[in-house]
C-alpha cells in the first residue's frame, strides 16, 4: 500500500473526532477523549494500542511512529503533578515527537468500527439491537446467535481470541448481550431482558452468584482481549481512508 497522508495531528484529530462522534458521547471525565498530546509535522505512522503505558510508548518509538491511537489514554489518574512515572511517559513522548489520541466509549460504541461491533461479529451476533445502558446511552449490543451450549461458545471464543475465557453457568445460548471491557455490572440488565448469556471482559466476585442464581450465563473474555477489535478496525480505516501507515502494538495484560 502507498501511504499518502500529509495531514498534521490537528487535521488528523479532526477527522477522528468526526468519525467517532467524540463530542456527543458521555464518558468518564478522566477519559479526555480526543487529542491528548500534540506533536509537529505530518502524521506518517500511527501506533495502535489498547493502553497508553510506558511499554506501548517504547514500542511506538521503536516502530518509528509519530502518533499513537489508544483506547485508554494517559489521564485516567485525573489531575496530577507532572513528575515520577507520569513525567517519564510524557517526557519520552515529547522527546520522540510522539502525539497521542485517545477514544474510550466513543470507540466502544461505534456502530462499524467499535470494540462491541468487533465482538458481535466474532460471535456471529445477528439482529443487532442497542444494549447496555450507561449514562443514559446504550453502549453495547444484544442479538441472536446460532444455538449452542455455553461451554461450546466459550471454547469458540477461546480459540478465536487466543486468550483465556471464563464461562460462568451452563445451558443453551441463543440470545446474547455484550459490552467490552470491565462492564460486568451490566449483567443485571441482561437478566432483566431475559437474555441467555452476557459477554464482557472482566467481573467481580459477586457477579458469579448473580449469574448463577439468575440463570444468565456470564462469559468473561478479558478486558484487554475484548478491546483490541475496535483499535485494529480504526487502524484499517486510517490506512484505507486517510492514507497513513499503522502498526498494532500488542501488550496484553492477561486481565
Amino acid at each position: 500500500m502507498i501511504y499518502t497522508s500529509c495531514m498534521d495531528i490537528l487535521q488528523f484529530s479532526h477527522q477522528l473526532d468526526n468519525l467517532l462522534d467524540i463530542k456527543s458521547i458521555k464518558d468518564s471525565p478522566n477519559a479526555v477523549n480526543g487529542l491528548q498530546v500534540q506533536n509537529v509535522g505530518a502524521i506518517k505512522k500511527v501506533g495502535l494500542a489498547v493502553d497508553l503505558c510506558m511499554a506501548t510508548i517504547e514500542m511506538a518509538i521503536a516502530a518509528k511512529c509519530n502518533m499513537m491511537f489508544v483506547h485508554h489514554g494517559m489521564l485516567w489518574g485525573g489531575i496530577q503533578p507532572v513528575r515520577g512515572k507520569f513525567y517519564d511517559k510524557l517526557s519520552a513522548m515529547m522527546q520522540a515527537n510522539l502525539g497521542l489520541y485517545s477514544a474510550h466509549l466513543p470507540l466502544d460504541m461505534h456502530p462499524v468500527l467499535g470494540n462491541n461491533k468487533a465482538l458481535a461479529d466474532l460471535v456471529g451476533l445477528s439482529h443487532l439491537e442497542p444494549f447496555g445502558e450507561y449514562e443514559g446511552q446504550k453502549i453495547g449490543f444484544k442479538g441472536q446467535i446460532e444455538a449452542t451450549s455455553a461451554e461450546a461458545l466459550g471454547d469458540d471464543l477461546r480459540n478465536q481470541m487466543g486468550s483465556p475465557v471464563r464461562v460462568i453457568g451452563s445451558g443453551k445460548v441463543r440470545t446474547l448481550g455484550l459490552v467490552s471491557g470491565g462492564a460486568a455490572d451490566i449483567l443485571k440488565q441482561a437478566v432483566e431482558e431475559g437474555l441467555d448469556a452476557y459477554l464482557t471482559g472482566e467481573g467481580a466476585h459477586h457477579h458469579y452468584h448473580e449469574a448463577v442464581e439468575n440463570g444468565c450465563v456470564l462469559i468473561l473474555a478479558g478486558h484487554y482481549a475484548t478491546e483490541t477489535g475496535g483499535v485494529k478496525a480504526v487502524g484499517r480505516y486510517m490506512e484505507e481512508q486517510l492514507g497513513v501507515e499503522t502498526e498494532f502494538l500488542d501488550y496484553p495484560t492477561g486481565m
